[in-house]
């Protein structure tokens, strides 16, 4: 028996918890996070995980006030097995032994990261427009980052500490793309990756070691996916399409407020100050409206991306990320909640086209260098470049030219073997 677990007053005179309560406890976080790995979270209900978990409704609030309850349970119970990890992890040397030591860590990291993906891809949600929430929360991965400084026996200074962090966040994001890879796919070549990676930027690139120049550039001929060309406003006489932008508008204001399940049509007429009929003449429905809030995000960033030379000027990649830290802040609200906007078919195959058209670019762009895996070096780059300006923008854990600097860092160091 656990002395912490205790039933919530009124229920019963002893709130002392048995064998049989802390095994109903445990059934009940145990069929929450099952359920919310398979029903967004907004829409996930009570009612379902005491049916899951063989309970009454009566015996689940003995124990938990709330689904937002079992919600921070959980994220409790996940963030001490992410700082007894991170305190796991010893002095991480030059060689191929500190190299196997962190590339133990990261799988050991990813294998955490997978057991609790529910927890992970609920957080966005849970603390939207919560900065203190999300600020408490944020400290258990910067605990992460300063052992990370520690193993490698770096100075504790600011710079060190936030890109150590920038590179936690580029290992949280892979460890996502890792569980959205096909059934029986080894994530073994994304933790190398990364572990070479955050070795190379933290310890400085090593050949032979971190990175070999192995291969001939430009091999490969890689196939290039079309950008999503935008829909629905053809033939719009020019009042009718800036009633449709002013839509739009609208919409990109809401959605960072109130999250993709939850805002309604009421919310996104009432701040453009037109009608529900007005909007059905521009959009079939929600998910038709959010399709073209997508395109309206995804056009800049494909430009962007396309303009993209890591064999640039230190000041020419500097301005390249003045740039691309400039476009996530004027469509942040829509790329923050990317994953929330899948509800239906149509919505997904077109989030996964964009994606796809933007990692098949950073993939010919990485094709041109003499090492790595270029997939393997596409999707890392894909997370820090998705990453880096969320930090900013949408959770506020560093400044903008702050983190360009990290940014610029990890792109010398880590994607181009260069010290500096």
């Amino acid at each position: 028996m656990d002395p912490g677990i205790v039933r919530r007053p009124p229920f019963g005179t002893n709130p002392s918890v048995g064998e049989r309560g802390s095994d109903t406890r445990r059934r009940v976080l145990a069929s929450a996070l099952e359920l919310f790995a398979e029903v967004p979270y907004p829409e996930a209900r009570v009612e379902q995980i005491t049916e899951r978990a063989g309970c009454s409704r009566p015996a689940f609030y003995q124990y938990f006030s709330s689904k937002e309850d079992v919600f921070w349970t959980l994220a409790t119970e996940l963030g001490e097995e992410m700082v007894a990890l991170a305190d796991g992890l010893g002095p991480v040397g030059p060689d191929e032994e500190g190299l196997a030591q962190l590339t133990a860590w990261v799988d050991d990291f990813m294998a955490l990261h997978e057991r609790w993906a529910p927890v992970f891809a609920a957080f966005p949600e849970v603390t939207r427009g919560d900065r203190a929430t999300v600020s408490r929360t944020g400290s258990i991965a910067d605990h992460s980052a300063r052992r990370l400084v520690g193993a490698f026996g770096l100075p504790r200074t600011a710079a060190n500490q936030r890109t150590a962090s920038s590179l936690v966040g580029v290992l949280i994001r892979c460890s996502f793309y890792a569980e959205a890879a096909p059934e029986g796919m080894s994530r073994r070549p994304l933790v190398l990756g990364v572990a070479r990676l955050v070795h190379r930027v933290l310890g400085g690139p090593v050949e032979g070691v971190n990175f070999k120049r192995d291969r001939t550039s430009g091999r490969r001929r890689v196939r290039i996916v079309a950008p999503v060309q935008p829909t629905g406003a053809d033939g719009l006489r020019a009042r009718g399409e800036a009633t449709r932008r002013r839509l739009l508008a609208a919409g990109a204001e809401v959605l960072p407020r109130r999250g993709y399940h939850d805002v309604r049509v009421d919310d996104i007429v009432e701040v453009a100050g037109v009608s529900h009929g007005t909007f059905y003449r521009y959009f079939q429905g929600k998910d038709d409206f959010f399709r073209a809030l997508g395109e309206e995000a995804s056009g800049p960033l494909i430009d962007l991306i396309e303009r993209l030379d890591l064999d640039g000027t230190d000041a020419e990649l500097r301005a390249w990320l003045d740039e691309w830290f400039a476009a996530y802040e004027a469509h942040g609200g829509i790329i923050s909640t990317w994953q929330d906007m899948q509800t239906s078919p149509e919505l997904r195959d077109f989030s996964l086209q964009v994606a796809a058209s933007v990692f098949t670019r950073l993939e010919k762009l990485l094709d041109q260098r003499d090492f790595g895996h270029p997939q393997v070096a596409a999707s890392m780059l894909l997370a820090l470049l998705e990453r880096a300006p969320y930090r900013v923008h949408t959770l506020g854990f560093s400044k903008r030219d702050a983190e360009m600097d990290s940014t610029a860092l990890i792109l010398r160091r880590g994607f181009l073997g260069r010290e500096g």
